[in-house]
């Protein structure tokens, strides 16, 4: 079987319908999507730490770092023959092949030829994305902040308060917007709201953007949800487990504050206009607490590009995904 060289990736906020998309493609006869892994960026940050990949030691380096931390990059979930991917990976001279041989191997033991995986987090982080693998399809799904910060705040892995909830959201957004305008041909921005009440219409629009034909059997993933998130997400994700429903749609402001409402309309009442998301009055005044996660944030963010930009004079290797099969 003939892999393909177009990988899928969906991104977006947490919270915002990934799951729900992942496992709507999954259920497609041609595409393999697996439970969300954290490899990609880690190795992409660490490439320093590796050097060129055609040398046999580097890549020996490369190949233990990733079998030794397979629960902590979440490669585990895959379950995957590591023996015959440690083999696999002995032609790769890239670290887009060392992580597209991972996603295509899943894609392969399910005898499917489209790969890419999930992971929200990659929305900020789209130009890298495509330097590791150049002819990748993008999808991100947007919803509505209220919901996505009420639903965070009910998360037990989410450790953030409501105002790095919110920046995160905003910050997701803008992020879209950039990738949008910079790589419109491979981004392509689809709303929760839209794919939970017009699924065919979205679904159909998304497998043109991706080139595969639309199946009818990809509404009915609810009926696969068991087998296709691992055991210890399936609480978080429990209304995968059931048709599609609008329940969980415009509920989020009943569970914040007047506060946060005033707070977040305030913060990104901008973003929310953006995709016809209810904005509140923004009346607020100025409060040390959002000064003081805004700084906190967005230092995050700068001191995380500032050494991206700062190993890319150095790492001068190739490292796209450019295998053959």
């Amino acid at each position: 079987m003939k892999l393909s060289d177009q990988p899928i990736f969906i991104v977006g906020c947490e919270r915002s319908g990934t799951t729900m998309l992942r496992l709507m493609l999954n259920e497609h006869s041609n595409i393999a999507l697996p439970p969300q892994t954290k490899f990609s960026r880690k190795l992409y940050k660490r490439r320093m730490l590796f050097g060129d990949l055609s040398n046999g030691k580097n890549k020996d380096k490369i190949i233990d770092w990733m079998l030794e931390r397979e629960t902590n990059t979440k490669l585990i979930d895959l379950k995957l023959d590591l023996g015959h991917l440690r083999k696999s990976w002995e032609d790769c001279t890239t670290i887009g092949e060392i992580t597209g041989t991972v996603f295509q191997q899943y894609s392969q033991t399910r005898h499917k030829s489209r790969w890419g995986d999930k992971r929200p987090y990659y929305i900020r982080y789209i130009p890298q994305l495509l330097k590791l693998y150049p002819d990748a399809r993008i999808i991100h799904v947007i919803r509505n902040g209220h919901d996505c910060i009420a639903s965070l705040k009910r998360m037990p892995w989410w450790k953030k308060n409501s105002i790095h909830s919110m920046l995160n959201w905003r910050h997701s957004i803008r992020m879209g917007v950039k990738a949008a305008r910079a790589f419109k041909d491979q981004f392509l921005e689809v709303r929760y709201e839209d794919i939970v009440r017009h699924p065919e219409t979205q679904l159909k629009k998304i497998c043109d953007f991706i080139n595969v034909k639309y199946e009818s059997g990809m509404l009915e993933f609810h009926l696969n949800t068991e087998i296709n998130i691992p055991a210890y997400k399936k609480e978080w994700h429990h209304k995968t487990f059931k048709p599609l429903s609008e329940d969980a749609i415009d509920t989020g402001k009943e569970q914040l504050s007047d506060n946060e409402l005033k707070f977040f309309s305030w913060c990104a009442g901008k973003e929310l206009n953006l995709w016809n998301y209810d904005v509140n009055k923004r009346e607020l005044s100025f409060s040390l607490k959002y000064l003081r996660e805004w700084v906190k944030f967005y230092s995050n963010i700068f001191l995380e590009r500032a050494i991206d930009r700062l190993i890319d004079v150095f790492y001068f290797y190739p490292m796209s995904y450019n295998k053959k099969d």
